[in-house]
This record gives structure tokens, C-alpha cells and sequence, in this order.
């Protein structure tokens, strides 16, 4: 073999243990993130006792879904430096010609079973419903403890509340570019 090919093949796997390790940390985030989610709601009568901090309550959901993002961001990049390498990898070891199916082989093969512009129509409805679900619960929990905290704070909530949508529209535009990057 090659130097290059020895190279090549280092890279590679560094790369797809790299993806594994983030894909671990993005399972351990979301477990987080549902975890504190529920404790929310099982305090969700003592929360008076906490005051105008009811409001700042929101501001992990946030830190979650951004974080969520730049894996997701983080992901894209090395799929696609995993599916470069890929090809140039079997390039070097198949011959010109071969009936060697590379679709159905390595990481070319999970990419097109699970990536959201590559899905199946049943896939597609699976992982738009995963997020879905984010998108819909991180602004409903925000806006009902901005509720329960506009008790506390009466004209003042506006200030969380700003805030709370402008970290939503780069949280968004963040997931927005991520799932634009993930378009092999």
C-alpha cells in the first residue's frame, strides 16, 4: 500500500471516530435537555417560589438546542470529508469498471438511508419529526415560563422575552444553514 493510501485511511478513521464521539455527545445533550425538561414540569406548581428568575429557566433549552446545532454543523463537515475519503479510498483499490456497488457500502450507504435530503419518504417523516418535536416544545416550555414569571415581573418580562426570540432566530438560522450543509 501507499503512503498516501496509509494516509488516507488514517484520516478516515479518525474521521468516523470522531462523528461516533459527537454523536454521543449529541445523544447525552438531548438526554440532558429532556431530563431538565422534565424536572420543569414536575416542579411546575413551586415555581413561584423562585420569583423573576422563573424567566431565566429557558436559557439551558437554548444553550441546547445551539449546541445541538454546531454538532449537527459539525456532523455535515465530517460526513463529507468521510465520503471524500470513501471514494478516494475504494478509487485506489477497485479497479476502473468494477460491479462493486458503492452505494450500498461504508458511510455512502447510512448517509442515504438517514439523511434528511436522501431519506426514504418514511425516514424523512421520522427525522423531521425528531426535530419537529424540538422546535415545537423548546418555545412552548419558553413561553410558558415567561407566562408564569410575567407574575413577578410585570412590564419587565419584555426584556427576557426579547432576548429569548433573538437567540431564537440565530438558533434557527444556525439549524437552518446545518440541514442546507447536510446536502450531498
Amino acid at each position: 500500500m501507499s503512503d498516501r493510501l496509509h494516509v488516507l485511511t488514517a484520516i478516515y478513521q479518525s474521521d468516523r471516530s470522531d462523528r461516533s464521539t459527537a454523536l454521543t455527545v449529541s445523544l447525552a445533550t438531548m438526554a440532558a435537555a429532556v431530563t431538565y425538561l422534565i424536572g420543569i414540569i414536575a416542579f411546575y406548581d413551586k415555581l413561584d417560589l423562585l420569583g423573576w428568575t422563573v424567566s431565566l429557566l429557558p436559557l439551558p433549552l437554548f444553550s441546547v438546542a445551539a449546541f445541538q446545532a454546531h454538532l449537527l454543523n459539525l456532523a455535515a463537515v465530517r460526513a463529507r470529508s468521510i465520503l471524500t475519503l470513501e471514494k478516494a479510498l475504494l478509487d485506489a483499490v477497485e479497479p476502473v469498471g468494477s460491479t462493486l456497488d458503492r452505494d450500498t457500502i461504508g458511510v455512502t450507504a447510512s448517509e442515504r438511508a438517514s439523511n434528511l435530503h436522501t431519506a426514504p419518504a418514511p425516514q424523512r417523516a421520522v427525522i423531521l419529526l425528531s426535530y419537529g418535536g424540538v422546535c415545537l416544545i423548546y418555545p412552548a416550555c419558553t413561553a410558558l415560563l415567561l407566562a408564569k414569571a410575567a407574575d413577578h415581573m410585570a412590564a419587565w418580562i419584555a426584556v427576557p422575552s426579547v432576548c429569548y426570540a433573538v437567540m431564537l432566530v440565530f438558533v434557527v438560522a444556525a439549524w437552518r444553514d446545518c440541514i442546507r450543509s447536510l446536502d450531498f
